[in-house]
């Protein structure tokens, strides 16, 4: 399901629902447990289980 939003810009949600930090940039890589994701001035690698939502706007 992760492959469908790869090459797309989104914004993830990560954490817990009383504390979330928020991600915004392009899907340039999906692998089985990790996303890698192009930020505006970082690429950062986030893990697949600490994902609580992802948005496509």
């Amino acid at each position: 399901m992760l492959k469908e939003v790869q090459g797309k810009n989104v914004v993830i949600a990560l954490g817990t629902t009383d504390f979330s930090n928020v991600v915004k940039g392009e899907v340039i890589d999906v692998s089985d447990n990790w996303l890698k994701i192009q930020t505006k001035k970082t690429i950062e690698f986030i893990r697949v289980e600490a994902i609580i939502k992802i948005s496509v706007p």
